[in-house]
């Protein structure tokens, strides 16, 4: 049996993680935000043996990305984490993590391969505390001929053309739209955090310029909209500003897809 699915456990500041998983194998990229039996009740609801996950790839420092939870579940089953040299050097000490105590696999900027998914890492624009060497990634999966790309970018200040090429022909993509401008100006004009993440204008840009850039013609079919600041977004609004952009653009076939800080998504198979 040959599939591809993906589900977004958790999404926004306060915790991160989504699990990506075929019949051989599973990512979960970031785990933070979600204990281990909160864990394990989603892993069963949504039909995934822990023991299935292979790796747990982490985008970047920050807490709401990589916790003390996540070696916890990575020492519970016995998963590698994959995270870059740069990025563990920095929080290794800040969660007095011992080198013997996980497997640690220090990825670059070169793709790598879990089992049957090729993880091909890009650089994103993020700083401020423990941030260490921000990335995106693109999960590409082939079978029998066919390939079929997952594409996961948060936790940006921008977008520019080289991240865009990268997502290309991504039939599924988690994009951060974590606040409105004029929103996060209004409440908050002297804490400049919320200018390290994406706004839903350059969101929607980057969504259209991958559209456009596409050869696959149901490339975005599925898109998750992440990283929602309780603070300085509004749901409904983000859902309505996205849709009617891509519509003006007549950018066509985009299931576009809330996610939660403390619930998890619908499971998603990529067809």
């Amino acid at each position: 049996m040959s599939y591809l699915k993906v589900c977004v456990l958790r999404s926004s500041s306060s915790g991160n993680c989504t699990a990506i998983w075929t019949a051989r194998s599973g990512i979960l990229i970031d785990c933070a935000g979600i204990g281990l039996k909160e864990i394990e009740k989603d892993l069963n609801d949504i039909e995934l043996d822990p023991s299935q996950i292979n790796a747990i790839v982490i985008t970047h420092g920050h807490e709401d990305h990589i916790c003390k939870n996540t070696f916890k579940i990575a020492g519970r089953y016995g998963i590698p984490i994959y995270i870059h040299h740069d990025t563990y050097q920095v929080i290794k000490e800040r969660y007095c993590v011992k080198n013997h105590q996980f497997k640690i696999m220090h990825h670059t900027e070169k793709p790598f391969i879990i089992n049957d998914l090729k993880i091909m890492p890009f650089k994103t624009f993020h700083s401020g505390g423990y941030v260490g060497k921000p990335f995106g990634f693109c999960i590409e999966y082939k079978h029998n001929g066919s390939c079929r790309k997952v594409g996961l970018l948060t936790d940006t200040s921008k977008v520019t053309d080289s991240m865009v090429r990268m997502l290309y022909d991504c039939k599924c993509l988690i994009i951060e739209c974590n606040h409105d401008t004029e929103l996060a100006q209004d409440r908050s004009p002297n804490q400049l955090t919320w200018k390290e993440h994406l706004n839903n204008e350059a969101a929607l840009e980057a969504l259209i310029k991958i559209k456009k850039g596409s050869i696959d013609s149901v490339a975005l079919k599925h898109v998750f909209l992440a990283h929602i600041s309780e603070r300085h977004n509004k749901p409904r609004t983000l859902i309505s500003r996205i849709s009617n952009g891509i519509r003006r653009e007549n950018v066509k076939g985009c299931d576009l897809m809330l996610t939660y800080r403390e619930k998890r998504t619908q499971v998603k198979e990529i067809l």
